[in-house]
């Protein structure tokens, strides 16, 4: 029996009638049974076709930060899109929303928007390669940075056993339809391993563009960045000549408002946001210092994109990052999930489960596994069958997480205590069924 009702289950025949899987994002789809109809949202929480509730800790993959139909953020689109949303000029909101951008940003020297996270990194990449005259790619084993075919390279889909060793690791390809000729110029490397992306980069380094990397693994755990990583890895790139990326389409104004500059002290070339920039809208932005920007401002390397900063979009990230900078709406979900990730260390603990909880209050996992994780693929040492029982149990229980122990829980900043107090009870619950029927 699958986890829909049956009005669910009618709308989803629905949906697999006119849509793939009945799915406009792989992402989203589960299985014929299981993959759920939502009829809206309601701050920290979801309601399917049948009326079931569900604290939801996936709010989108990430993009849902103050709250589902937040009243500031959906007062300030209504507002937009009665006034028209998409021109072929630069419009009042786009500008406002830059200005609250870069306010929240103060590294920063220059910005465009686009409307996608993908948009944002496969952007970032061209302008690196036309600024440096340069072609390699460096990224990180298990990190996804779009759909795009630049960086479809050894992502969180691919299986640890398949990296070949780690001082010369294999480039795995994550999609079928990607030319393998691009292969040639992506590099992979282990989060967490300066010498070996020293090693790589003594060797390639001048044939280097960019070195694209997630603040923390936001597709693998959520796992830090250790005690220093970042700034060796800033120092990599400064000695030869490479542009770093930081990919914050998942940390970018979640967990700080200043994202990863903010928490680790280290300042990018190129900075991409998405998702929380905008609590659900489609908006994205590719954020530079500004000796970058002049790769656009002198012509020749290409950006565009019909509704990039369109009214609706600018409007949502306005409300959005005003209120963040306000700072409540972050501390709210910083109490939320250091109380989740508290108890449910605990709750492991007292069940006699070797694991741990990994990532940042604001977007954190369930490791159920030995030894101190930090890295794609120490994921092989993880319990993934146990993890998918646990969250199957959970779900029908009124408490959505993601089943796939890869992408963090986030949390929203509408989520409640007595949100957190149902979580742990339905954890504690769903874990102990899911240990006795292993």
């Amino acid at each position: 029996m699958g986890l829909q009702g049956n009005q669910t289950a009618d709308w989803y025949r629905r949906a697999a009638a006119v849509l793939v899987n009945g799915v406009s994002s792989q992402f989203r789809y589960w299985s014929d049974d299981d993959t759920l109809v939502v009829e809206r949202g309601e701050g920290g929480h979801v309601i399917d076709m049948d009326g079931n509730r569900y604290i939801d800790y996936q709010l989108g993959f990430g993009p849902i930060v103050l709250g589902h139909g937040d009243e500031t953020v959906a007062s300030a689109v209504a507002e937009a899109a009665a006034a028209g949303t998409t021109f072929a000029m630069t419009q009042r909101r786009e500008v406002e929303a830059a200005e609250k951008v870069m306010e929240a940003l103060p590294w920063a020297d220059a910005m465009r928007f686009t409307n996608t996270g993908t948009e944002a990194t496969m952007h970032s990449v061209r302008l690196a390669r036309g600024l440096t005259g340069r072609e390699l790619v460096v990224k990180c084993e298990g990190t996804y940075h779009g759909g795009h075919d630049y960086l479809m390279f050894s992502t969180a889909s691919a299986h640890p056993g398949e990296l070949g060793p780690r001082e010369h690791p294999e480039v795995v390809l994550s999609s079928k339809g990607v030319p393998s000729a691009i292969k040639d110029y992506v590099r992979t490397v282990p989060f967490n391993d300066l010498p070996l992306l020293e090693m790589l980069l003594e060797s390639e380094g001048d044939r280097v563009a960019a070195l694209v990397i997630e603040p923390m693994m936001g597709n693998a755990f959520g796992f830090m960045p250790e005690e220093g990583y970042l700034q060796g890895v800033r120092s990599l790139c400064d000695r030869h000549g490479i542009l770093l990326v930081f990919d914050e389409v998942k940390t970018g104004f979640r967990m700080a408002v200043g994202g990863a500059h903010e928490v680790f002290g280290v300042v990018p070339d190129i900075g991409t946001y998405a998702k929380a920039i905008g609590n659900g809208f489609p908006a994205a932005a590719i954020v530079t210092k500004g000796e970058v920007a002049d790769g656009w401002r002198s012509g020749g390397i290409f950006q565009a994109g019909t509704y990039s900063g369109n009214g609706s979009s600018a409007a949502a990230v306005r409300a959005t990052v005003d209120r963040l900078l306000t700072g409540e709406p972050l501390a709210r979900i910083e109490k939320v999930g250091k109380a989740l990730m508290e108890g449910i260390g605990r709750i492991l603990s007292d069940h006699g489960v070797e694991g741990r909880v990994t990532g940042h209050p604001s977007m954190f996992s369930i490791f159920l596994g030995s030894g101190d994780p930090k890295e794609f693929r120490d994921t092989a040492r993880h319990d993934k069958k146990l993890y998918e029982d646990l969250c199957m149990r959970m779900i029908p229980r009124g408490v959505m997480p993601c089943p796939d122990a890869l992408e963090p829980w986030f949390i929203c900043a509408a989520h409640t205590d007595e949100d957190v107090a149902k979580t742990l009870e339905v954890f504690e619950k769903s874990l102990g069924e899911a240990l006795e029927s292993k």
